[in-house]
């Protein structure tokens, strides 16, 4: 008796529980509502931060209301979605999608601009394969090339495209400290002279400057190295390895053999 007391209470919350989580978790269907309704109703999950439950009702939405006026905004808010969900790669398919279907939107400027923006999310360390960095590159010059009006989009989109290249040239100039340790001169001399020329307005075009005269030092041609030398005297009177070039010319004139120190990385 006292048993069956306490299991009908039990029973009770239980199906109460149950019942609630199920309330909780069942969205309104979609396919009852209008084109306007619907959106607003995914519009206002969105606002709300719920961006699984957001996306999941704007994939069927842009499959399902394919001819409303709200499907641009649907398909970049779906976009949208995967990027705070740090979907990236979803992302950028989304917003490629929204220029690909719709591309006298309004909103195609901004899908652009988030490709690229996507892409440079996945961009890793320098030391990996730099792909995406080059993918985000490509997407936002793209941007600015087709919309050079957005002012501050552009600005905001310039200074993304410049630390992208800063890795590149990072990435290229560590390769050739490599092959310069490896003793493997004229690989070294091939990417410091990529940065050099790719990516002369980064930091590592003064280093590399360097670094190719030490390579070219190492490797006897004592004629380029001192070239090397001169000219980064010459293009950056200011920089803080100055005194270090200096030192290694007067090296490179007393004794060929015994030049410069270690390459730095």
């Amino acid at each position: 008796m006292t048993k069956n007391k306490f299991m009908f209470p039990f029973f009770v919350m239980v199906f109460s529980l149950t019942f609630l989580l199920n309330s909780c978790s069942k969205h309104p269907p979609l396919e009852t509502m209008d084109d306007k309704t619907a959106f607003q109703y995914l519009k206002n999950k969105y606002d709300a931060e719920k961006f699984v439950d957001a996306s999941e009702g704007l994939d069927f939405f842009t499959l399902n209301f394919s001819g409303s006026a709200y499907v641009d905004s649907a398909q970049y808010l779906l976009g949208m979605c995967h990027y705070h969900l740090k979907e990236y790669l979803l992302a950028a398919d989304s917003f490629e999608e929204l220029y690909r279907r719709f591309p006298r939107s309004k909103l195609v400027p901004d899908a652009m601009f988030k490709v690229g923006e996507s892409y440079y999310q996945l961009s890793p360390k320098y030391q990996l394969d730099q792909s995406y960095t080059e993918k985000a590159i490509d997407n936002l010059q793209g941007f600015i090339d087709y919309y050079p009006e957005y002012t501050e989009r552009v600005l905001e989109t310039q200074k993304l495209i410049d630390i992208c290249r800063d890795k590149l040239a990072h990435k290229d100039y560590a390769s050739g400290v490599i092959y310069q340790k490896m003793k493997d001169y004229s690989s070294a001399v091939i990417y410091f002279r990529l940065v050099i020329e790719m990516y002369y307005d980064t930091e590592w075009a003064p280093l590399s400057v360097y670094q190719l005269g030490v390579s070219y030092a190492l490797d006897k041609q004592h004629e380029e190295a001192e070239s090397a030398f001169r000219i980064f005297i010459a293009k950056y009177p200011e920089h803080t390895w100055i005194p270090k070039v200096k030192t290694a010319m007067e090296e490179l004139a007393q004794e060929p053999k015994e030049i410069i120190e270690k390459p730095e990385d």
